[in-house]
C-alpha cells in the first residue's frame, strides 16, 4: 500500500469560494479507480509551519499511484485548481 499526501498553501488572493472549489474537485477523485481511500480538508490550527489544506489519499502500489497522476482527471486537476489556487505545495509518498 502506499500512501499521498499533500499540503498545500493557497495563494494570498484565493477567496474562501475558491478554496472551497478546490476541495470539491479534489473529493472528486475518491471516484478514481486507482484511489483505495481519499481525505481531505482545511487546515484549523494556526502558526508559521503550518498550510492551509491536506490531502491524504491511499493506492494499492507505486504503479496505480503513477498512472493516477498520469491520468487525465488529475491533468485537468492541475489545469483547473492547482495553478491558479496553489501557492505552494509539499507533498510525500509512503509505503504502509
Amino acid at each position: 500500500m502506499l500512501r499521498h499526501i499533500v499540503m498545500h498553501r493557497f495563494k494570498p488572493t484565493v477567496s474562501q469560494e475558491e478554496r472551497l472549489s478546490l476541495k470539491a474537485a479534489i473529493e472528486k477523485f475518491a471516484d478514481h479507480p486507482e484511489v483505495l481511500s481519499l481525505t481531505c480538508g482545511m487546515n484549523v490550527g494556526s502558526g508559521p509551519n503550518h498550510y492551509d489544506f491536506a490531502t491524504v489519499a491511499d493506492f494499492e502500489d507505486i504503479e496505480a499511484f503513477r498512472r493516477y497522476l498520469a491520468s487525465d482527471m488529475h491533468a485537468a486537476y492541475v489545469e483547473e485548481h492547482a495553478k491558479s489556487k496553489v501557492d505552494t505545495l509539499a507533498a510525500i509518498q509512503h509505503e504502509f
